[in-house]
């Protein structure tokens, strides 16, 4: 990321890195709109083999949604993926203890992307669509975006906090 240093960092995780999180990512880089470059975006997979591409029938569905995957490569989530990280949200509550156990002293946020915001988690996973449909794509496209309306608030509140800390003289 060139430009300035990002005020904040948000992670997505799934399983493989390669449908859910980084539809995640680059939907969430569009909602921000013009406050994206002052948020890091990333995403990784708590079984995820490194470098590999996004699915293809991800790709298709992002393209078809206006976004980008083409340059997307998968990462391994691991304890140096987490650390600077301010928000992690997961695709599946079923891997908080495992993000959890690799976060351990980093005191980073940890939420399933579906309970974020909500006074009572449902338990809700976005479902994985790897080896379905495109409509099975298309579906975990919009449920991921239908939660950004309490996601991107909250960050665009934590960006107005930085950014007038930062301007506060020492």
């Amino acid at each position: 990321m060139s430009g300035p240093e990002p005020l904040f960092r948000v992670l997505f995780v799934c399983t493989g890195n390669t449908c859910r999180s980084p539809l995640a990512e680059v939907a969430l880089r569009r909602a921000l709109g013009e406050f994206a470059g002052r948020v890091e975006v990333g995403s990784a997979g708590v079984a995820a083999w490194d470098g590999a591409p996004a699915s293809g029938l991800a790709r298709a569905v992002a393209r078809q949604n206006g976004l980008d995957l083409e340059s997307h490569q998968s990462r391994r989530l691991g304890a140096d993926v987490l650390e600077g990280q301010d928000l992690v949200l997961l695709m599946d509550p079923a891997d908080r203890a495992r993000v959890a156990q690799l976060a351990a002293d980093s005191g980073v946020e940890i939420f399933a992307l579906a309970d974020f915001g909500r006074a009572r988690p449902t338990g809700e996973a976005i479902p994985d669509p790897f080896g379905g449909s495109p409509e099975a794509y298309e579906e975990s496209l919009k449920r991921i975006e239908s939660h950004f309306e309490r996601v991107v608030p909250y960050i665009l509140a934590e960006l107005r906090e930085r950014e007038v800390g930062a301007r506060k003289p020492s």
